[in-house]
Formats: structure tokens, sequence, C-alpha cells
């Protein structure tokens, strides 16, 4: 599919090309593209880095744990709450949100996600730059008696500022941690 958006256009697809993919486990991707001189469509060339961003994501309002970049190991859910939320989630497993705000000094001092866990939980590393990238904060999740029994779950956060790569990076024991609904930093 084609969506001209905010001046751009950007052409969408699925591939294979994630480790294991094949014709049933595509993901989506997308190129941004111009139009060739005549109004017709250029022939596309698949990348890895797909489009690039379109503007930066502030920490500051609450977003859903689903706005992910990429990931590795969970999926989305139906959520008990409405929408979605981010499930299956296993130690390890990460999400990354390109392109967060957090702005000037004092930056960031605070995280708060919604939380949900039939387990014994376990907890959610806060990386700027990658995976093993600095550790700004780390939130705990305990068992809350249920998956879409949600409850808030805040910790202090290493006053971040400026413009990052943000991964949520969990860790805990072994099989499915918990899910996650949404999330929000605070100044």
């Amino acid at each position: 599919g084609i969506v001209d958006f905010n001046g751009g256009s950007y052409f969408f697809y699925h591939n294979g090309a994630l480790p294991g993919g094949g014709g049933f486990t595509r993901s989506v991707a997308v190129e941004k593209f111009t139009y060739n001189a005549d109004g017709t469509i250029p022939t596309m060339n698949m990348t890895t880095a797909g489009a690039p961003q379109v503007g930066t994501l502030s920490p500051y309002s609450r977003q859903e744990a689903e706005t992910i970049a990429w990931e590795t190991g969970v999926e989305t859910e139906p959520s008990s709450e409405g929408g979605r939320n981010v499930g299956w989630i296993e130690n390890g497993d990460w999400i990354k949100v390109k392109g967060v705000a957090f702005g000037a000094s004092p930056g960031a001092v605070s995280f708060t996600a919604r939380v949900a866990s039939a387990a014994s939980g376990g907890r959610i590393e806060l990386r700027l730059g990658g995976t093993s990238g600095t550790l700004v904060g780390t939130c705990n999740v305990s068992g809350t008696g249920g998956w879409q029994n949600w409850v808030n779950v805040s910790c202090p956060v290493n006053g971040v500022t400026g413009t990052h790569d943000l991964y949520l990076r969990f860790a805990g024991g072994s099989g499915y941690l918990f899910n996650v609904n949404w999330w929000q930093f605070a100044a």
C-alpha cells in the first residue's frame, strides 16, 4: 500500500526477512519514495533501515506499549482495558522506540508502566541506544494475580535528557513474565 503523509510518500509491504521468516511469518516494512516525473511509481528496493523518522516521540505523554519500531520476542493481544497490550514477554525480550525526545535538563526523573502478571513478574530495564546500552532505570514488576489484572508500577530514572532510541528490555525468570499496556515518563 501507499500512504502520502506530511509531504512524503511511503510504500508499505511485507517480507520474510526476519530470522525464521517466510511465507506465513512475515513482517511489515516501509520505504519512503518520490514519484517519477511522469507520476509513475519507481522500482522499490527493500532495505533494512526503512523510512526515516518523521518526528520525535514525547515520553511525557502516555504511550501505548505497542508503539514499537523494532522488537524481539513479544506479541500484542487484546487488552481488557480496551485496545491492545504487549504480551508473551520472556526473559531477554525487548522493544525499541525510536527518537524519544526527553528534552533539556532536568529531563526524565521517573517512569510508570501499566502491567499485569499471572506469574511472578520480572523487570523492565530502561536502556538508551541498545539492549546493552546505558541503563537509566529499572522497574520491578510483581505478580498481579492475572494476565489482565492491571496495576501501575513506577521507578526512578537517572535524569535522561536529549533525544535517544529507548529500549525496554525485559528480564526475569523462565516462562512468560508479565504484560504491558502503556508507559510514561515524568519530568
